[in-house]
Parts: structure tokens; C-alpha cells; sequence
């Protein structure tokens, strides 16, 4: 497995969920063949005018994340996402890693 994951040829949810976990930035350990990551993070903010608000939303409405309550500053409605254990599983499978949850 390379040094760092090339995610450009996955969709954005899987992208976005992956850097909410910090996957691009840390790559997966491996033992015995198969391939584990444990995050240092997981939490993505965003507004509601920003390209990737809709992707959370979509999460959010699959089961895939949760948002804390919306701020607003000035025009812009800030929300902060963060992915759920089903979410950490689906994002799993995409990608054919086993990721643990950041609090375990």
C-alpha cells in the first residue's frame, strides 16, 4: 500500500469521509494481509454554501454521519459532521480496510 491513499478516483462521499478520519493524511496498518486504521480524528466542518455540504447532508440522511447544531456567522450556517459506526463501516468497505472507532 502506498505511502498515502490516492482518493481521486473515489466518489466524493468517500473523499470527504475519509479526510473527516484523517485517512488521507495517515495511512492503514497491515497484519496478516489485511489492512487496519484507527483514527486520530473524526469530525469535518462545513457551511451551507460550501461544495461539500450537500455530501454531509446526504451521509447524514443515509446514517453514515451525525451534525452537531448549526452556528450561524454572518451569512453562513456552520455545521460540524462526524461519522457514525455505521458510516466508519461503510467507509470500510469501500475501501477494504477495517477502521476501528477513534474512542476505542
Amino acid at each position: 500500500m502506498p505511502r498515502y491513499i490516492d482518493f481521486s478516483q473515489k466518489p466524493k462521499e468517500v473523499q470527504l469521509a475519509a479526510h473527516a478520519i484523517g485517512l488521507n493524511h495517515k495511512r492503514p496498518y497491515q497484519r496478516h494481509g489485511k489492512f487496519f486504521y484507527r483514527p486520530y480524528r473524526n469530525y469535518f466542518s462545513t457551511h451551507d454554501k460550501a461544495h461539500d455540504y450537500p455530501v454531509w447532508k446526504g451521509l447524514r440522511e443515509s446514517g453514515y454521519a451525525e451534525s452537531g447544531p448549526v452556528k450561524i456567522s454572518g451569512n453562513y450556517h456552520n455545521q460540524t459532521f462526524w461519522l457514525t459506526r455505521a458510516g466508519l463501516d461503510w467507509l470500510g468497505d469501500e475501501l477494504g480496510i477495517t477502521i476501528y472507532d477513534e474512542e476505542d
